[in-house]
């Protein structure tokens, strides 16, 4: 299962349609009450963020064999960098999304 952090519909849509795509199940989470609910998942193997909605506490609370990757806009420099010292090794701008992602979910088991 992939959960997809995001609370805007423009891009939640077309991320949540091409994780399916791939053989992944997702769930949308448009909150981060919603989605610590579904950070303990057995079967969650990764996590996309809108890093607007990644804060450190957040990031720190993924389990270690979770997959994660953010994405911004791509002036938010600083962001970028925060989120990389947090341990989050795939940051890409908007701009990529749809280059980036399919490789990224393509390194992923697809969900049973």
């Amino acid at each position: 299962m992939i959960m997809l952090v995001e609370d805007d519909l423009m891009f939640s849509v077309p991320i949540v349609e091409m994780a399916r795509q791939h053989g992944h199940r997702v769930v949308l989470a448009n909150s981060l009450d919603v989605a610590y609910t579904h950070l303990q998942a057995p079967d969650l193997s990764g996590v996309v963020l809108d890093m607007r909605l990644a804060p450190a506490e957040f990031i720190a609370a993924i389990p270690v064999h979770v997959a994660v990757a953010a994405f911004g806009p791509h002036v938010e420099g600083k962001l970028f960098l925060e989120l990389r010292r947090l341990g989050v090794k795939e940051v890409w701008p908007n701009s990529k999304l749809s280059d980036k992602l399919p490789r990224w979910l393509n390194g992923l088991a697809p969900s049973s």
